[in-house]
């Protein structure tokens, strides 16, 4: 059963006109569906039927599915004015929110289609990550970012991250005894695939975060000792006596366990969990 469509009312209606003045320096916040989008449409369709250049308007969204939508909506609307006659086109620039349309503006508002199709890079709508990306672009220097730089999308990211891996992974098998060939063993010992990959590229994706770091320390082997005094151990520590000295240390050690599986046994249901572990232990 198909639905009537409920008209909008009057006063959303005005609301809506005055929003999309764009005289007017407008702030609109509403919920999902209650006609954001088409009140930022109206306004682009009002800014060139008062004589604004396609060039001169800058839109700007979130994401790349808000900027597509928004700017297939205006060469819709725009393409359908050109279908319209007299009346029709008064009609739909009234509804626009201008309330006395002329035979000069039904004239502009058919050209409109063809003059923002004919614009040199089209109408820009945008987001916002790709309206900075062509700022930096343009003053790479003022930025000091490299010129002519390229924004990596996901597949040339992954691709480049799974070559970084592939080298790094044939050189510590090719000396197993070097730090990077221990420290990989070490690694591959205590994580799963997926999880050792993306450890791998979070560590990767933080380069900059432990490059301060080792920089700060002073090289690589000064950041390990701060670490190594962080956590109370030495290069020399075995990791079988430090889990030995966590199981057996004396905050809960193992002579312990079964009578705090007892206690936790009588608790929530996550904690008889953890008397289950306990008191297999």
């Amino acid at each position: 059963m198909v639905k009537a469509i409920r008209p909008i009312p009057p006063a959303v209606r005005d609301a809506q006109a005055r929003a999309s003045d764009p005289k007017a320096s407008t702030f609109v916040s509403a919920n999902a569906g209650s006609g954001k989008t088409h009140v930022l449409v109206q306004r682009v369709i009002r800014l060139l039927l008062s004589g604004v250049p396609p060039e001169k308007i800058l839109c700007i969204t979130f994401t790349k599915a808000a900027a597509a939508n928004m700017a297939e909506r205006v060469f819709t609307t725009l393409g359908h004015w050109v279908t319209l006659d007299d009346a029709g086109l008064d009609a739909a620039i009234r509804e626009a929110g201008i309330a006395h349309p002329s035979a000069t503006l039904r004239r502009e508002a058919r050209k409109l289609f063809a003059c923002a199709l004919e614009t040199p890079g089209g109408l820009k709508v945008q987001t916002i990550h790709a309206l900075c990306t062509r700022l930096l672009q343009q003053f790479p220097f003022e930025a000091n970012v490299p010129a002519r730089f390229a924004v990596l999308d996901d597949r040339d990211q992954n691709e480049m991250m799974e070559r970084a891996n592939l080298a790094v992974f044939l050189e510590a098998s090719r000396i197993p005894d070097s730090p990077i060939g221990r420290a990989l063993r070490t690694a591959m010992a205590n994580a799963a695939d997926v999880t050792f990959k993306e450890v791998v590229r979070e560590a990767c994706l933080s380069r900059d975060h432990f490059m301060a770091w080792t920089d700060a320390a002073g090289n690589a082997a000064a950041a390990a000792a701060q670490m190594s005094a962080a956590l109370d151990v030495s290069a020399d520590d075995r990791i079988e006596d430090v889990e030995r000295e966590i199981v057996d240390g004396p905050n809960l050690p193992r002579s312990s366990w079964k009578e705090m599986a007892t206690l936790l046994d009588t608790s929530s249901k996550a904690d008889q969990k953890q008397a289950e572990r306990l008191g297999g232990g």
